[in-house]
């Protein structure tokens, strides 16, 4: 494996260029190898003020919060506050779907591993106050299943908007200060965030509306709601997303030697539980799980309006990596990035998808699949219903439709092992109450924005397509 000290000049160079080859506004990529981490930034956060990117700049980082939200979980289940495979409903009374099997059917296991079968784009901005996952629950009652929970893989941010609610429930706090004082904050991750009031002390990217054949135009408002917090909220600069991947890559023990999840909790996250609808990719708790080769990659791929970003973590390489761009065409840089950086720091091929051309020849359109949903049509097949992305990032709206039958849908089981002898960390004290409030803790507001039940808020989903 290259230095990474030594590859530096690579990497700025590798970034630059795809960035111009994509007209990418701006961008930054993080490598981590061993105890090294290198970062290269490019661009601007917004074409309107043309501020740099640095390492310090916020990206958001979509999907990527999921992860944060399983490593939750985890710690909660580790100290006993939460039951993975016990029902939803008889941990969080207000949980209810339209389907009454589904909703005492439904575990933590299945909101984490998007096998739960509820809707998965339910969208809603219920508002800015604390409650505002509270309120989203009480949206649910109505929502339908597309396909019977644990049939096979859907896509869920719905699934995990209620896993943060039901954090909330089991530690007596609002999502936001749970992820901050069980998760961030121990992480040493200060600049990792999820309220734009907090961002606005740092310097934030800010979406872009582009296709490959414009140039980028900002986006003009702020598209992130509270509710998404759990299922895409977070924005972070790259180290500390590094630092994240990092935890992962020690066994659930911070930088400082905390530990923070169990390493049997921290492998538990990486079995499989089922196959994905992306040839060669499964689906763990929280992570997707790839191959570079012979070798095992820990995946998650971001899309929000007008930002995209990648992580990939190699175990057996020591090796995380994160690419963040703050417009449509950065996933196609990303998808490139990833494949050279995997070609130069780990001698194998990614496979990542290959990007997306929107006009490739005449008549003929190429989409870069935005998200998987299924739906079971009249004869009983489940049709997996890929949609492209919209008018709004770049992509002409328009819809394809795959058949899969039901027999060709696997789901593997998954046996939670526990660390025998291993502390378990932060929630413990649960039991007995919330944790105090920290001196440095910023405080809540109240009405900072009016309630908004019903507005659609933008997808967090995860950008996914067709593998080479």
């Amino acid at each position: 494996m290259v230095a990474l000290s030594a590859y530096r000049a690579r990497l700025d160079g590798l970034l630059a260029d795809l960035a111009a080859e994509h007209r990418v506004p701006g961008a930054a990529c993080g490598v981590l190898v061993g105890d090294e981490v290198e970062i290269a930034t490019t661009g601007v956060v917004n074409v309107v003020t043309g501020v740099p990117v640095t390492p310090a700049t916020l990206f958001q980082i979509g999907s990527i919060t999921k992860l944060y939200t399983a490593s939750l979980v985890q710690q909660a289940a580790a100290a006993g506050v939460v039951s993975l495979d016990e029902p939803v409903r008889a941990q969080l009374q207000e949980f209810m779907v339209a389907d009454p099997g589904a909703t005492i059917e439904i575990t933590p296991r299945h909101l984490l591993t998007h096998t739960s079968g509820i809707e998965g784009d339910h969208l809603l901005d219920t508002g800015w106050n604390p409650d505002a996952l509270q309120r989203y629950m009480a949206t649910l009652a109505a929502l339908g299943q597309i396909h019977a929970t644990d049939e096979t893989y859907s896509f869920c941010n719905t699934g995990y908007a209620v896993a943060g609610r039901l954090l909330e429930v089991a530690t007596g706090e609002h999502f936001d200060r749970v992820l901050r004082r069980r998760l961030t904050r121990p992480l040493g991750c200060r600049s990792t965030l999820t309220l734009p009031q907090h961002a606005l002390l740092h310097s934030v990217a800010v979406g872009h509306v582009q296709t490959p054949e414009t140039e980028p135009v900002r986006q003009s408002r702020w598209v992130l709601t509270r509710s998404n917090g759990p299922m895409g909220g977070v924005m972070a600069p790259p180290g500390e997303l590094l630092a994240f991947a990092r935890l992962h890559l020690a066994r659930g023990r911070a930088a400082d030697g905390t530990d923070l999840l169990a390493p049997a909790d921290v492998e538990a996250m990486q079995h499989p539980h089922v196959e994905s609808h992306v040839p060669g990719e499964e689906q763990a708790l929280g992570w997707t799980v790839r191959r570079w080769g012979d070798e095992v990659c820990l995946a998650q791929d971001a899309d929000t309006f007008g930002q995209r970003a990648f992580l990939r973590v190699v175990s057996a390489r020591n090796l995380a990596l994160c690419v963040m761009t703050n417009s449509p065409t950065g996933g196609a840089l990303g998808q490139q990035l990833v494949e050279r950086l995997a070609a130069d720091l780990a001698e194998t091929t990614a496979g990542e998808a290959a990007p997306a051309t929107a006009h490739r020849d005449g008549d003929r359109k190429d989409f870069r699949l935005a998200r998987h949903h299924a739906r079971q049509d009249e004869a009983g097949q489940f049709a997996p219903d890929a949609r492209p992305m919209g008018d709004d990032l770049g992509v002409e709206q328009e819809s394809l439709h795959l058949v899969l039958a039901p027999a060709a849908a696997k789901a593997v089981g998954v046996q939670r092992r526990d660390g025998a002898g291993i502390a378990r960390p932060r929630f413990a004290q649960d039991r007995l109450g919330p944790p105090q409030q920290a001196p440095d803790e910023v405080a809540q507001h109240g009405d900072q924005a009016a309630h908004c039940r019903g507005s659609r808020a933008p997808s967090c989903g995860r950008a996914s397509g067709a593998r080479k």
